[in-house]
């Protein structure tokens, strides 16, 4: 991995004659100014994208507001190829939420506490048959190169271990000493050190917006300080920038740490970062930030993690795709906690003349109306309008308030009763569809698990039979 990237931040500005886009950039972000910060997705790679981010929070969401606030949004430059490992092995890290992954996963991040659960789950089966079996060697070959390993420790010391084990494994299985070693040389060309994922476009970016709001000459801040001054800067996250968010979520905790802040001091003051976020590509449900989301599920441009959910998700669109089912399997709904507090809905445009998806599912992060939207995607706009108006409004108070709670960011300044009666109708749907995904779940695994049981019982009676 080249790991060569870099990012800048920009204010938008009033146009002149000398700045006719309205763009500056700068330095650093003020440690105790009230804001907000635009992560865009992976294509900000200019400074005019990082600028259009901008003003869609400019045009609609600072007529909201008592006074002007700041907007600023960030441009980055980094290797494709490098995002995709980066992204797929956060998920591994992170965990993939709603219940485990169904399978084994292609990008895994490995240290010393899960190396011998990664080896069984991951490497074992691309070897091995769910019969105990050797696989053919070109397979497990094939198998063995298509998976990518991120180790979190010493690399050198930690491929030996796996190595090791793989070796041990083959030889038991029937393979040769030189296809244990060919193979074990598939693993070190596809495995890298963790280090390697620490982005210098995510530093960045954390030097210049988070940074000074926990520390000063290199000291930490009073508790109250750094409390006030984090809940003064809202983060708009789209796809990729949810992934930035969660990067500097971690760069965070770590240099807090290291400035000498207590565990409970670190989850009180990042508890009070709001980050709004758009078609999320990490894993939800995991971040000590207040992290609201929106998705799709008619989007198929976000990264998604290989879990249950998903899977859940995959084979309805399947049946839906071939007109056996309606897309009423999913309804509107709001996923809490640990599921990620994440308003999830079917679609929020009509599709294509084609019938394909409009690309809006995955591109769309505004707060107003736009064309060929559903009520629900339009619905969908206001609430994330009122989040993020809320949050920002809460950040203008003369003296720190707590970041108020989700039933109240979603408020407008009129039908209270009738948006509180919407958000407990999406909680009570989103029950009943983790419900469902439980219940699905729960049939496949017995599924697989039946399946082996019979593959061991024919295993052992070709056994007895050989005797």
């Amino acid at each position: 991995m080249k790991n060569k990237s870099f990012a800048d931040l920009i204010l938008r500005v009033d146009k002149t004659p000398t700045n006719k886009f309205g763009i500056q950039k700068i330095l650093k972000i003020p440690s105790d100014e009230v804001c907000v910060l635009y992560l865009g997705g992976n294509g900000t790679e200019s400074l005019r994208a990082a600028s259009g981010n901008a003003k869609i929070i400019e045009r609609e969401i600072l007529p909201n507001l008592p006074t002007k606030v700041p907007v600023y949004a960030a441009r980055y430059v980094f290797n494709d190829d490098d995002l995709e490992f980066a992204r797929d092995v956060n998920f591994s890290k992170q965990g993939y939420n709603f219940l485990s992954s169904p399978r084994g996963q292609d990008f895994v991040s490995v240290d010393d506490k899960n190396l011998d659960l990664v080896f069984k789950k991951n490497v074992l089966p691309r070897i091995m048959t769910d019969a105990g079996r050797a696989r053919k060697f070109s397979v497990a070959k094939e198998n063995l190169e298509n998976l990518y390993v991120a180790f979190d420790g010493n690399l050198d010391e930690m491929q030996g271990q796996m190595n090791q084990k793989l070796r041990t494994e083959m030889m038991n299985l029937g393979y040769s000493l030189s296809e244990s070693f060919m193979l074990a040389r598939a693993i070190r060309r596809n495995s890298i050190s963790s280090d390697d994922l620490k982005f210098k476009y995510i530093a960045n970016i954390f030097n210049k917006a988070i940074l000074p709001r926990i520390s000063e000459n290199g000291h930490r801040l009073p508790t109250d300080v750094a409390v006030s001054r984090v809940r003064k800067l809202n983060v708009v996250a789209h796809c990729h920038g949810a992934f930035v968010a969660q990067q500097l979520e971690e760069q965070m905790a770590n240099k807090m740490r290291e400035l000498g802040y207590s565990a409970k001091e670190i989850a009180q003051i990042q508890s009070q970062m709001l980050v709004v976020s758009h078609a999320p590509v990490v894993p939800l449900g995991k971040s000590r930030f207040r992290v609201i989301s929106f998705t799709s599920t008619t989007d198929y441009i976000a990264a998604r993690p290989k879990n249950w959910v998903t899977k859940y998700v995959r084979y309805k669109q399947w049946y839906e795709q071939r007109k056996v089912i309606g897309g009423d399997w999913m309804p509107s709904c709001f996923l809490e906690g640990k599921n990620g507090d994440v308003f999830v809905i079917h679609n929020a445009y009509e599709p294509r003349a084609n019938g394909r998806p409009n690309p809006g599912e995955h591109q769309n992060a505004h707060y107003v109306p736009t064309p060929r939207q559903t009520d629900i995607g339009m619905f969908m706009n206001v609430v994330a309008g009122n989040i993020l108006t809320n949050g920002i409004k809460n950040s203008l108070s003369p003296t720190f308030v707590p970041l108020p709670p989700t039933e109240e960011l979603i408020l407008g300044e009129k039908h209270h009763k009738s948006m509180q009666n919407s958000f407990e109708k999406l909680k009570r749907a989103g029950r009943l569809f983790m419900a469902d995904v439980y219940k699905f779940a729960t049939m496949r695994i017995h599924e697989l698990q039946m399946k082996k049981e019979r593959d061991n019982g024919h295993k052992n009676q070709n056994i007895g039979a050989q005797r």
